[in-house]
């Protein structure tokens, strides 16, 4: 003779264990950055980060702050972007990136409008700085329209064009006693920034 056994406790239990298969089996399947090995090439995100850069420049002037965001890739090789960081006159918080089975590869941020006051045609030794403390190349717009890129690894900023490749603020005017190379290291940006920079 066979007795009664309440079934309601026993598919709870099923259902439960279930349900812990499930997340574990959808954890483990998550790409996480770590997971992959990033495969577009610099070149590709040096492409997609103008195209964002020149997409913000008025914006920026008109509002005369900088904007800022992380480029990334997913897990198919597709390049993408934050969501648009807007911040003051003379910075911009790019905050920690944390997106499942998305690798940053790379930030970018505008300087702003044109505003003699600021040294604004090249990356700043904080921008270089925060690029090597995150580990990833940084690319900046200028308000004289140059495209510079920060290389974490080699501590320099490389300019890879010059004044007017990008859209370029209306009321900039060049600076006679700036000199503008085609790259700095960071002991050159330090130099820079302790130094004065004359009037424009």
């Amino acid at each position: 003779m066979f007795r009664n056994v309440p079934s309601t406790p026993l598919i709870l239990g099923l259902c439960a264990l279930l349900w812990v298969v499930l997340v574990l089996r959808a954890g483990m399947s998550t790409k996480e950055p770590e997971d992959f090995v990033t495969t577009v090439s610099q070149g590709e995100v040096q492409t997609f980060a103008r195209e964002q850069l020149a997409a913000l420049q008025q914006r920026s002037f008109s509002e005369d702050i900088e904007l800022c965001g992380v480029i990334f890739e997913d897990s198919d090789g597709a390049l993408g972007s934050t969501t648009i960081l807007p911040g003051d006159r003379a910075s911009c918080d790019i905050r920690f990136f944390d997106e499942p089975g998305m690798a940053p590869v790379a930030s970018f941020h505008t300087h702003g409008a044109y505003g003699p006051e600021f040294d604004s045609e090249v990356p700043s030794l904080l921008d270089l700085q925060s690029d090597i403390a995150s580990r990833m190349d940084g690319y900046v717009s200028t308000p004289g329209g140059r495209f510079w890129r920060v290389d974490w690894q080699s501590e320099e900023v490389v300019q890879i064009c010059g004044e007017g490749c990008l859209p370029q603020d209306p009321t900039y005017r060049p600076c006679a006693g700036d000199r503008v190379v085609g790259q700095f290291s960071i002991h050159e940006l330090e130099k820079r920034a302790r130094g004065d920079l004359g009037s424009c």
